[in-house]
């Protein structure tokens, strides 16, 4: 023992003892901290959302007592609903965690991803009713909302869907729902071929009560499907559901909430991201709105900054220009009195804008509701073919030629296959339009989407092939989206992956990929990249020269023999010439915004 102490103390009087003593000191004292934090940050998160843990106040005009018309109101959370008294053993993809695909089975997800679109191998392994990470602000959990709400029944439209991805989807709704609120799922087989959607579905679904199946005779497409399921239904509000979603802890009362004080109001949940490799579930953001360009592209705007200043509940519904398009609420007599969807629209494609522009132009609202969380799972690919191949651009025409007046030129200038196509017949729908006495989409522009759609008409500088007259090479997509390399070669005169936009951004565009240069280096190539508007790196000049100048950079776009254009010192020489046919714009100075 003495000898221990001894030793002790001469390590003590070590200099480079006592140096390492205190560096592990230090460095334990460092980990601890940053557990700590760490463990600060995620209950921040948990318990505060993405809003964070700022001050607020509930608005007078969302808490108890402000709807006595609607009766005795209660906490959100103390709503019974059927998933408090079940225990499901943590597994796989527990509270939205990701699952990986194990080395060796890669064969096995391949094949998921060709029949589904998604990782249904992984989907398989998931519990169907495995328990999610509550991703609402904390001030949703503080929530009143009236105990009796109208009841509602959920459609899901479904078309040779995975077994797992399909029923989480019905557990989901049933498990987060209080009972009294659902009166029924309706189920809509759109010519489904797959065994496992047969009489094993039914065997399976009539365990589970409160479930109908109804089954289309032929393939009539998303679209028409959704109707058949609102024709079904006999809840008071009808909630559309896609066939690969999981409703998540309270999505239902502030739903029906709005739509109980105002039967024109069609309302859509904050719609989360499943993963479609890891099935990971997470959170999205809220404060958002959705909204459209000229090529009808979908596209979600934040709330702005001085409106978020204004918002002192973040529990608070968000106006919304456009729905995403699968994931909404409504009142099922108000839905019908708007004809329900354009029965002349196939598969699906542009729905979202007929039944938006409906709502707003013809006296009802559309809002999406932050406290209401269901997540979705976005399809890698589409994994069927759709009966009518050009089904998307005759719901584009059709939505054009009745709902948007004058301001269609703006989209079939944006995008000129559109002008040809036949819509049909829309006789009936222009008589709705009337018989509801709906506003312009002149009203529209201005006091819906005034500050998410660009309103200053821009016609475009050209669109078409782009041409090096000494090579005869066009430059070309190659068919590559966002992150893909531009392509060279020889003209074929059939546009498609050689015909790019030329917009007033001085962007070359391609759908919704523009060419995009990063370097400012002899060689460097173009990419297709994302268009976001802010020009930069996707800023180029069509020079009085013919060249096609990038601005940034002081480069020319240059031919080579090499498959691809490169930047190059602008220069004179034969490869920087390139031909574009450009618009006579002097024929439009008539168009102006309406």
């Amino acid at each position: 023992m003495e000898n221990l102490i001894q030793l002790i103390q001469i390590y003590n009087r070590d200099p480079l003892f006592n140096s390492l003593i205190m560096r592990f000191k230090l460095k334990r004292t460092c980990k601890c901290l940053g557990a700590l934090l760490i463990c600060t940050i995620v209950y921040l998160f948990v318990n505060c959302g993405f809003g964070g843990c700022a001050k607020y106040k509930l608005d007078p005009i969302h808490v108890a007592n402000s709807h006595p018309e609607l009766g005795e109101m209660i906490k959100i959370e103390d709503f019974w609903t059927p998933e408090k008294e079940k225990y499901t053993p943590r597994g796989p993809g527990s509270f939205g965690e990701p699952v990986e695909t194990e080395a060796g089975s890669e064969h096995l997800k391949d094949s998921a991803y060709a029949e589904y679109g998604f990782n249904q191998y992984i989907s398989d392994k998931i519990s169907l009713e495995r328990p999610l990470k509550d991703t609402r602000h904390f001030a949703c959990k503080e929530r009143k909302y009236p105990r009796n709400l109208p009841k509602a029944s959920v459609i899901i439209v479904f078309h040779n869907e995975g077994w797992s991805t399909l029923l989480r989807t019905v557990h989901s709704v049933i498990n987060r729902s209080p009972p009294h609120m659902l009166q029924e799922i309706v189920m809509v087989d759109d010519f489904s071929d797959k065994a496992h959607l047969k009489k094993k579905l039914e065997d399976y679904t009539r365990k589970l009560g409160k479930i109908k199946i109804v089954r289309t005779n032929e393939r009539v497409g998303l679209i028409k499907a959704r109707s058949i399921g609102a024709s079904s239904a006999i809840g008071e509000v009808v909630l559309f559901l896609d066939a690969h979603c999981e409703a998540n802890v309270g999505w239902l009362p502030p739903l029906l909430e709005r739509i109980a004080l105002d039967r024109r109001t069609a309302v859509c949940p904050t719609i989360d991201f499943i993963d479609h490799n890891t099935f990971q579930y997470k959170p999205m953001d809220p404060y958002i709105r959705g909204t459209f360009n000229w090529r009808f592209d979908y596209k979600e705007r934040p709330v702005r900054p001085e409106q978020m200043k204004k918002r002192k509940d973040p529990t608070q519904e968000v106006r919304s220009p456009v729905m995403a398009g699968g994931l909404f609420a409504i009142n099922r007599e108000f839905f019908s009195e708007l004809g329900q969807y354009d029965p002349g629209m196939f598969i699906w494609g542009g729905e979202q804008y007929e039944l938006s522009f409906k709502l707003w132009q013809c006296g009802g609202q559309l809002e999406n509701i932050p406290c209401s969380r269901v997540g979705h799972v976005y399809r890698h690919h589409v994994p069927y073919s759709y009966p009518k191949a050009d089904a998307t651009l005759i719901n584009f025409k059709r939505v054009a030629e009745v709902w948007m007046d004058e301001y269609k030129e703006w989209l079939y200038d944006k995008k000129p296959e559109l002008k040809n196509v036949d819509p049909g017949d829309i006789s009936d729908r222009l008589a709705l339009r009337k018989r509801l006495k709906c506003k312009s989409f002149k009203w529209y522009m201005e006091n819906v989407a005034n500050d998410t759609v660009r309103s200053i008409y821009e016609p475009l500088k050209a669109n078409g092939p782009i041409r090096n007259p000494s090579t005869n090479l066009c430059l070309d997509s190659m068919g590559r989206k966002a992150g893909g390399e531009l392509g060279l070669v020889t003209c074929h005169g059939m546009m498609g992956n050689q015909a790019f936009q030329y917009t007033f951004l001085d962007e070359f565009r391609q759908d919704e990929a523009c060419l995009d240069v990063s370097q400012g280096h002899s060689g460097a190539k173009i990419t297709l990249y994302g268009c976001h508007e802010l020009k930069g790196n996707q800023e180029f000049k069509y020079t009085k020269e013919n060249k096609l100048l990038h601005v940034i950079t002081n480069n020319c776009v240059t031919a080579t023999n090499k498959g691809y254009p490169v930047m190059e010192r602008c220069d004179n020489i034969p490869e920087q010439i390139w031909e574009i046919q450009l618009n006579d714009l002097s024929k439009l100075t008539t168009k102006r915004p309406p």
